[in-house]
C-alpha cells in the first residue's frame, strides 16, 4: 500500500476516533439516550467487517497463490461448524424448554457452538503439541 493510501487511512482512523470520543462524551453528558453509543458500536462493527472483507478480497486478487491456504482454512472452519451443528442434539424435554422459555432450535445452536469450541480447542492444543514435537526433532 502506498504512502498516499496510508495517509487516507490514517486520516479516516483519526476521524473515526474523534467521532467515537464525541459519542462517548454525549453518552456521559446525556445518559437518557444510552442507545446512541450502542448504535455507534453497531456502525463500527459493520464498518470493520466491510473493511476486513475488502482487504481480504484485495489480497486474494493481488496474490492468488497465497490465498489458496486461506480459502482452505475458511472451508475447514465452515465444515467444522456444519459438523458441530449436525452432531448437536436437543437433550432437554418439553417441560425444561417451557421452564427456560427456549426452543429446541436454540438448544441445538448452543450445542453446536459448544461443540465447535471444543473442536477448535482440540485443534489448537494439537497444533501446539505438533509444532513442539516437530521443532524438538528438527534440532
Amino acid at each position: 500500500m502506498g504512502d498516499k493510501y496510508f495517509k487516507y487511512v490514517q486520516w479516516l482512523l483519526y476521524l473515526l476516533m474523534g467521532l467515537s470520543v464525541i459519542f462517548v462524551i454525549l453518552f456521559y453528558t446525556n445518559p437518557s439516550n444510552p442507545d446512541l453509543l450502542l448504535y455507534w458500536m453497531y456502525v463500527m462493527i459493520i464498518f470493520s467487517l466491510v473493511v476486513i472483507a475488502l482487504v481480504a478480497t484485495y489480497s486474494m486478487i493481488k496474490s492468488p497463490k497465497g490465498s489458496v491456504q486461506a480459502l482452505i482454512g475458511i472451508g475447514g472452519m465452515i465444515l467444522l461448524g456444519f459438523l458441530s451443528y449436525i452432531f448437536s442434539k436437543n437433550t432437554m424435554g418439553p417441560a425444561a424448554l417451557e421452564k427456560y422459555k427456549i426452543t429446541a432450535t436454540t438448544v441445538n445452536l448452543v450445542g453446536a457452538g459448544l461443540l465447535l469450541m471444543y473442536f477448535m480447542l482440540l485443534l489448537a492444543i494439537g497444533s501446539l503439541v505438533y509444532t513442539s514435537v516437530i521443532k524438538f526433532f528438527q534440532k
